[in-house]
């Protein structure tokens, strides 16, 4: 059986996906840093894998603060030894603060940055000689597309989670030809959540979190590396992988959600992508 590591998986996207992957034959190695329930935090590492097990699936409990690399570390071996291999890992923990630069102190800003980008980084570099040496192997990383009014409004939160795509992109470029693929991905429309039901967020405006996990689903089951580098958005992949009926995952049965990522995404690429920058270092 395949076998799957889904860090920040204790409720919301990070549930269902590990829920979604259980159900379609995936060993689950269920992080995140609740292990405890809370009256605020409703979900933990051991309910998620109580729902797992009691559906006849494979499920492993694990602690992780992913501002602890001890831990990061920790998750990705214990998932090696208890299922005797690795194939998909996504990273969906996260930090999120949308206030304005000056709103936003260096202790929230340093939490962002740490849990979003410094964190998706240290779960690359611990699953990467696993993945490397078998050949193989698919990083999902949590994060959005890059695009400018992206940037509005909450610029600190964006500068950590642009991060994690620019190391899908970048990283990507190494892993040419290993057998080895890292991809980003982002809703199309709000998803429901723990915040989205603090926040009292109409049903009409969302849809239910099965959405996002149907196509991290799609991404962990793809035999080639063909979205090796690429930034998707879970409904415009569905969509490709031939999807097209979307009522499934309405939050309210009567009413589609609006789009909240636009239609067209810039491409950044530039005429001179293939020039090897690094010979300009030796003149």
């Amino acid at each position: 059986m395949p076998a799957a590591l889904v860090i920040g998986a204790s409720r919301g996207i990070g549930r269902q996906i590990a829920i979604t992957l259980a159900r379609n034959g995936f060993q689950v190695g269920v992080a995140a840093k609740t292990a405890e329930e809370s009256t605020k935090l409703p979900g933990t590492i051991h309910s998620v894998s109580s729902e797992i097990s009691q559906e006849g699936g494979t499920a492993v409990p694990i602690k992780c603060n992913t501002r602890d690399d001890v831990q990061i570390q920790n998750a990705v071996e214990t998932c090696v030894n208890a299922f005797g291999r690795l194939d998909f890992v996504v990273y969906n923990a996260g930090a999120i603060i949308w206030e304005k630069v000056i709103d936003t102190p260096m202790k929230r800003f340093d939490l962002m940055m740490e849990v979003n980008a410094r964190g998706a980084y240290c779960t690359v570099m611990n699953v990467l000689p696993y993945f490397l040496e078998q050949k193989s192997g698919k990083i999902l990383l949590i994060s959005p597309p890059i695009y400018s009014r992206f940037f509005k409004g909450k610029t600190p939160y964006a500068m950590s989670k642009i991060g994690m795509t620019i190391l899908t992109s970048g990283l990507a470029h190494e892993l040419q030809d290993t057998g080895v693929s890292i991809t980003s991905l982002w809703p199309a429309t709000v998803i429901e959540s723990h915040v989205t039901r603090v926040r009292k967020v109409p049903a009409k405006l969302m849809r239910n979190p099965t959405i996002f996990a149907d196509a991290c689903l799609r991404i962990a089951q793809e035999k080639t590396d063909r979205l090796n580098g690429q930034a998707l958005l879970d409904e415009d992949y569905l969509r490709l992988c031939g999807v097209t009926d979307f009522s499934q995952y309405r939050c309210d049965p009567d009413n589609e959600p609006p789009r909240m990522m636009p239609k067209t995404l810039p491409s950044l690429k530039v005429e001179e992508e293939d020039i090897d920058v690094f010979s300009f270092s030796k003149l």
